[in-house]
């Protein structure tokens, strides 16, 4: 790791800065004729040009990410946010619906963070979901350093995102902007985003939006889907692996008339195969299928616009033993969802650009599940509803929001003959206010008011089972100059445990569960701080990120499986609970078609057990990530090579197990390094992709205690540190309309 920190600290030392390039374009019809004598202009700004005869146009740029505004007569005014990479822009105009398509000379860049927002947010876009398999939303952060993927047991393979060294409960996943897959749910939620539905992932560390809800802690985690109005009409995507696992999509898409669209998704996928590579008679990787399929319904009628989305998903996944052994342990797990959700709102004040909107969901969801002889069933019906708000001050810098939110939850859930049914209610108001420009005037002196910007929000909820909450939160942003920002942010969030689908990995072992007390609500605090900075080396655009954060908890419900052997003990904390997060990333582009990144994490994350602080288990300590891509002149090739470094982190203490059980069991883990790389081949709307996950064929050696003896109260499968599956290789193809 020591060559990965070398390389860092160069490429900060070196950094230099120049004047970048003017922004070349054409702008045309949905017909593809150009305009000539458009007016094109950067926003907050009077610097503007026209378009020629040939709909071309040249204008000068700032340093940074910006927006450049289009007009045309007939035309509605468009907007379009320029990175600093974008050399060539092609722009579509029509009478009523601007199609925001860029398309670049060199490769389009896969994730970026802009330097003009308040908050700090990485977007992903669908090109860098392209670099990898992505088949659903856990495998489509293998190339990003802000987020990372864990296992959570040997025997199912379920994954589960960290995120600031904390575990996936305390982000809170959102998809078009509402809380998804709460409850019963939320251990398989990863799995129900197909990849392909996903048009760009925005991932917002620390404390975000108030309008959201209370439950962000570590941050959240948005995914925008393909819309009717911009996916292609067809497209269709098979993808199969060498271990037998089989997956296609579907999307068909139609634009009735230009105030209705309509779109159906259509995802497949099976692996049916048993494989048993190290042996241990246990599955490396369940059998399982799922069919998951979304309607999609976007209008308009003047000032009101929505959409209306109806998603069901049936999921059915067995693990365990071999089938051929005589009376082997199995875990059944079987999911059916149905759920209706959209948004509607309507503008009825242009001049302040005055909004009113809605967001509703309504959902019902079953799970029936089996571990060895023990049941866990559960049947949830909830729905959301949230109101929002929003108007311009009197001055575009300042904007207010407010809303009102409310959900609710019925679920009827049974483990092992114990009922855990419960109710939850949540009703909230929220207000926010934010105060800075779209852009800064890089040539006006530098002022607070020009280079600023603040968001401060606050929300008060009350939930029917422990009373009210009050959550306060800011983000702040000062840009230093056009190429460097500087953001913190602080505030509170807060979760009601969901017992016990929270906790799902202690299912997979015969120990004994103990709920000491009742158990209150999730509650922390969080700040960061991030520095973001663009410049240029040479002739090409590189980037910096640094960041801080700091978590620490008030209230947290621990999981102990170390302090009595074989009892699983849940209690509200007693002491300190904290997580300390650091990150240094560079992105670099060091010719036409190659580019990297190079990053390094720390995670430090401790908490009490029993009157002791102690590190959380199955946290490494440092990673690294080192990701290269290179596309020829035509791009008609594009590859990609990705390493993972993953520091050593503390295992749960084997204390009470016979040492003949855990002869072969560290600590601590070693160190490992993961690779995975992907070739594509591209000729118009056909792309061809080859690829390879875990190159280096990492395992863990036998990750299940006992697993001869399935029936004993040693036997434990929740202790994974690395891949249970080795070396896979998979191909794949797409193909639009």
């Amino acid at each position: 790791m020591k060559c990965y920190f070398s390389l860092l600290f160069l490429l900060l030392a070196t950094a230099g800065m120049a004047q970048l390039p003017d922004l070349h374009g054409v702008v045309a019809n949905e017909d593809d004729e150009v305009l000539a004598g458009a007016t094109i202009w950067w926003q907050g700004t009077t610097n503007a040009v026209n378009t020629g005869e040939d709909g071309s146009f040249q204008i000068s740029r700032p340093d940074t990410t910006a927006i450049i505004m289009i007009q045309y007569v007939g035309y509605e005014a468009a907007s379009l946010e320029i990175l600093p990479e974008d050399q060539d822009v092609y722009i579509t105009l029509t009478g009523v619906t601007v199609l925001q398509e860029v398309e670049v000379t060199g490769e389009e860049k896969g994730n970026y963070i802009s330097t003009l927002g308040t908050r700090y947010v990485e977007t992903i876009s669908s090109n860098e979901l392209k670099k990898a398999a992505c088949c659903n939303l856990a495998e489509s952060f293998e190339t990003n350093a802000s987020v990372d993927i864990g296992m959570t047991n040997a025997v199912t393979g379920a994954s589960e995102v960290q995120m600031l060294g904390l575990r996936g409960i305390y982000t809170q996943l959102l998809v078009e902007n509402r809380t998804a897959f709460n409850g019963l749910a939320q251990p398989f939620a990863l799995e129900y985003i197909p990849g392909t539905w996903v048009e760009s992932i925005q991932i917002s560390k620390g404390a975000s939006s108030v309008a959201n809800g209370p439950q962000c802690i570590t941050g959240q985690i948005n995914t925008e889907l393909v819309k009717p109005t911009t996916d292609r009409p067809f497209f269709i995507n098979l993808f199969g692996n060498t271990l037998g696992r089989m997956e296609g999509n579907l999307h068909l898409n139609k634009v009735w008339k230009p105030t209705l669209s309509t779109g159906l998704l259509v995802h497949a996928s099976g692996q049916q195969q048993e494989w048993d590579r190290n042996e241990d008679r246990f599955l490396d990787m369940p059998r399982k299928k799922q069919i998951n399929t979304m309607y999609r319904m976007f209008y308009s009628m003047g000032n009101l616009e929505g959409q209306f989305n109806l998603h069901g998903i049936m999921h059915r996944q067995e693990g365990g033993q071999l089938s051929s052994l005589e009376n082997p342990w199995r875990i059944t797990q079987n999911n059916d969802r149905l759920e209706g959700f959209g948004k509607n709102g309507i503008v009825f004040n242009t001049e302040r650009y005055q909004s009113l909107g809605l967001i509703y969901n309504a959902y019902v969801h079953q799970y029936d599940g089996q571990y060895g002889v023990r049941d866990h069933t559960g049947l949830q019906r909830g729905a959301y509803l949230n109101l929002l708000y929003n108007v311009e001050g009197k001055t575009p810098e300042h904007s207010f929001a407010a809303g009102a939110s409310h959900q609710v939850d019925d679920i009827q859930e049974d483990l092992f003959g114990v009922s855990f049914d419960r109710k939850d209610q949540i009703s909230g108001v929220f207000t926010q206010y934010s105060y800075g420009k779209d852009m800064p005037d890089c040539e006006a002196p530098f002022s607070l008011s020009n280079n600023g910007g603040i968001i401060v929000g606050v929300r008060a909820d009350y939930h029917q089972r422990f009373g009210w909450f009050i959550t306060p939160r800011v983000n702040a942003r000062l840009n230093l100059d056009a190429q460097t920002v500087i953001r913190v942010s602080a505030g509170r969030g807060w979760r009601s445990p969901n017992f016990p689908p929270d906790w799902q990995s202690m299912l997979f072992n015969n120990w004994k569960l103990q709920v000491s007390e009742r158990l209150l609500p999730e509650d922390a605090w969080v700040f960061g701080a991030n520095l973001t900075k663009s410049f240029l080396m040479g002739t090409r655009i590189w980037s910096v990120v640094l960041d801080a954060f700091h978590t620490r908890f008030t209230n947290q419900v621990v999981m102990d499986m170390e302090s009595t052997h074989t009892v699983i003990q849940l209690y509200n904390l007693d002491g300190r609970s904290y997580s300390n997060s650091l990150l240094a990333l560079v992105n670099m582009e060091f010719m036409d078609g190659l580019s990297g990144k190079v990053a390094w994490k720390y995670n430090e994350v401790k908490t009490t057990y029993q009157g002791q602080v102690a590190s959380l288990p199955m946290v490494p300590l440092h990673r690294v990530l080192v990701s290269a891509d290179y596309a020829t002149p035509n791009e008609q090739w594009r590859f990609n090579l990705t390493a993972q470094g993953i520091g050593s982190m503390r295992l749960p203490t084997h204390d009470g197990f016979p040492p003949e059980l855990v002869v072969n069991s560290p600590q601590n883990s070693p160190e490992y390094m993961l690779l995975s790389g992907q070739v594509n081949w591209v000729r118009g709307n056909l792309d061809i992709y080859l690829g390879g996950e875990n190159l280096g064929n990492v395992t863990q050696p036998f990750p299940i205690i006992d697993w001869q003896n399935p029936g004993s109260e040693h036997f434990d499968a929740s202790r994974v540190y690395a891949p249970v599956i080795g070396t896979r290789v998979y191909m794949g193809i797409r193909y639009s309309l």
